[in-house]
């Protein structure tokens, strides 16, 4: 009779039936009322006692006490119990995902709610950086914002946590580099493996250059400013931007002096065929100084970052 009023949206109705407080259903579905009724202050008030006496009903009680909160703006409270929840050895499959989608939309309502008011750097916390980098599935646009913080924060505090990310092959590449290059911003001293496209690379980060500050980056523009600035200017530019993001994809591997120029024509004739210009590979091989082969086979080698 409860559930169906319940169901009907009559939770007035439905919460005047509910009265024994000793009781972890009565609890859970007086919370599931004033939720339904916009009460979220009550909502939060009953979910601290649901919560306490919660069993059956404990990862129910838990959703709609984070509804609560999250409607209410208590963002940290928030927070605080979705991180506590994730990090217990186990919890139901279907509660998991949807505590995880929770973390990610309160912390980009934190960030949207903050931005106006608050310096950049008070957004988010290393704990909840700390979090995301631990999850299995991230909102990209959170991960990337979360990482612009880490700039400002003490990142040996979660040393232990990006040297596992570093190694999963399931994290995104552009963001191992992006998290690299922090690190070196920091000097940090210690001695750390990335894997990048199958390979395994030991890196230091207190000896490593910025990405854009390798010789590899000068030396490949230069074979295409030589070739294109004159010529054609726009794809010289289309060009650059897409030297900058493959170094930034397969960063640390380093590249010999010596494969500058075929970097520089497979690089040319890869962008100049998304563009739908035609490019003759024999040209090329006159133009950069290299032969038909090792174009073709660099560029099969620079398709690794379309996966």
């Amino acid at each position: 009779m409860i559930e169906e009023l319940i169901e009907n949206g009559e939770y007035l109705q439905a919460l005047n039936q509910l009265h024994d407080m000793n009781d972890e259903k009565t609890r859970y579905l007086r919370l599931v009322c004033f939720i339904g009724l916009g009460e979220f202050e009550k909502a939060k008030y009953e979910g601290a006692h649901a919560k306490a006496l919660a069993k059956e009903t404990y990862y129910d009680v838990i959703s709609m006490y984070i509804m609560a909160l999250k409607e209410l703006g208590d963002y940290e409270e928030a927070i605080d119990l979705l991180i506590e929840e994730l990090s217990m050895p186990y919890i139901p499959y279907q509660y998991e995902t949807l505590f995880n989608t929770a973390y990610d939309e309160i912390l980009l309502e934190k960030q949207e709610a903050r931005y106006e008011v608050e310096n950049k750097n008070q957004i988010f916390s290393i704990e909840e950086i700390n979090q995301l980098l631990n999850k299995k599935d991230c909102n990209e646009d959170l991960l990337y914002m979360a990482l612009d913080q880490l700039q400002q924060l003490n990142v040996r505090m979660i040393i232990p946590t990006i040297k596992t990310y570093l190694m999963d092959p399931n994290k995104h590449f552009f963001a191992k580099t992006l998290l690299m290059e922090i690190m070196i911003d920091q000097q940090v001293d210690e001695e750390m493996e990335v894997e990048k496209f199958g390979q395994i690379y030991s890196f230091n980060p207190s000896y490593m250059p910025m990405v854009l500050e390798q010789l590899a980056y000068t030396g490949i523009l230069k074979y295409l400013e030589n070739a294109l600035e004159s010529d054609n200017p726009s794809l010289f530019e289309q060009c650059q931007e897409y030297l900058e993001y493959l170094l930034y994809s397969f960063y640390p591997q380093e590249i010999d002096e010596m494969d500058y120029n075929v970097w520089a024509a497979s690089i040319h004739y890869y962008v100049a065929t998304l563009l739908s210009i035609d490019v003759d590979l024999s040209e090329l091989e006159i133009l950069y100084y290299c032969d038909l082969e090792a174009i073709e086979e660099q560029i099969l080698a620079l398709k690794q970052v379309e996966c």
